[in-house]
């Protein structure tokens, strides 16, 4: 039995070759699986993946044409894992695009909005210390 992270990773690895390689589907587009996580009792293995839209295209239709295919090639890809990990059940392959990368850029945008408002905003001096005070 092995631990559950590099179990994870060995799936991650096969998928992203299997798809790179193996997937001849025309909807696929330019697919990239960013991470694998197994359920506890690694009968359930979410696949998170991420898609280069085509042409500027709108990125959740490409995100659900590419999460289709991936679901009708997830009995090749399963009986791949099973030949290649020896494993004698393989966890079910449920995809999901992954938004951290949208998400990361949403957080950058923000914080570069923010400090564009304090460069705009007027210093204040700060009031003089009172040496009685002190």
């Amino acid at each position: 039995m092995q631990r559950p992270e590099r179990l994870e990773d060995q799936v991650h690895f096969l998928l992203s070759t299997l798809v790179q390689r193996e997937l001849r589907d025309p909807e696929l587009g330019f697919v990239t699986i960013t991470a694998v996580r197994l359920s506890p009792d690694r009968s359930v293995a979410r696949v998170y993946f991420t898609v280069l839209p085509a042409n500027g295209g709108d990125q959740e239709a490409q995100d659900g044409f590419t999460r289709k295919a991936l679901g009708r090639s997830a009995g090749f890809l399963r009986s791949q894992l099973a030949m290649r990990l020896k494993m004698k059940r393989v966890p079910e392959l449920r995809f999901f695009p992954d938004g951290t990368l949208e998400e990361g850029n949403h957080l950058e945008t923000l914080l570069s909005e923010i400090e564009k408002e304090r460069a705009a905003r007027p210093i204040e001096p700060e009031p003089p210390v009172d040496p009685a005070e002190a």
